[in-house]
């Protein structure tokens, strides 16, 4: 991983790409039909796996979401592997917003809607919990670790509306 003064940076090009790989692999995807996904050219995947080649620009948060949407991997998960941010410090930056009712946060959401993103909230707590294949166990403790709620999905909000696609 590359540091600076400030601290931790972007991980090296070989962690880069072994994290890369590591999801691509996960995915059961091809490079080119992940490119595409991504909204980028269809070799451009290929050309960051390949060391012969001359650096591209990495992804950026939007590619990594849209890959994150088309592989079923957690955003929080990508960003982590490929952009050296973890998690922990996103959900505690995420437990400092307001907290909202759930009956009042998301007035358009049916009482099916409700139960449907409550059950995908208890399966990302399971998730959470278990140990991750890409991700190495932690020696000795680890960060405070919270389960999502209804602040953090409305902290995904976008212009007021949940984003769906």
């Amino acid at each position: 991983m590359q540091s600076s003064a400030d601290g931790p940076s972007q991980p090296d090009d070989d962690a880069f790409r072994g994290a890369l790989r590591a999801i691509v692999d996960r995915s059961g995807r091809s490079l080119r039909s992940l490119s595409v996904a991504m909204g980028r050219d269809v070799g451009y995947l290929a050309a960051l796996l390949d060391p012969s080649r001359p650096s591209r620009a990495r992804p950026t948060p939007t590619d990594l979401l849209r890959l994150s949407d088309t592989t079923g991997l957690a955003f929080v998960e990508v960003l982590e592997q490929l952009w050296a941010i973890p998690q922990e410090r996103l959900a505690f930056e995420l437990g400092g917003l307001p907290a909202h009712e759930s009956d009042s946060s998301l007035p358009e959401l049916t009482a099916g809607d409700r139960q449907a993103v409550a059950a995908f909230e208890a399966f990302l707590a399971d998730r959470h919990r278990r140990p991750h294949p890409l991700r190495p166990p932690e020696g000795g403790g680890s960060a405070e670790r919270r389960v999502i709620g209804w602040s953090d999905i409305d902290a995904l909000k976008l212009g007021g509306r949940v984003r769906t696609g």
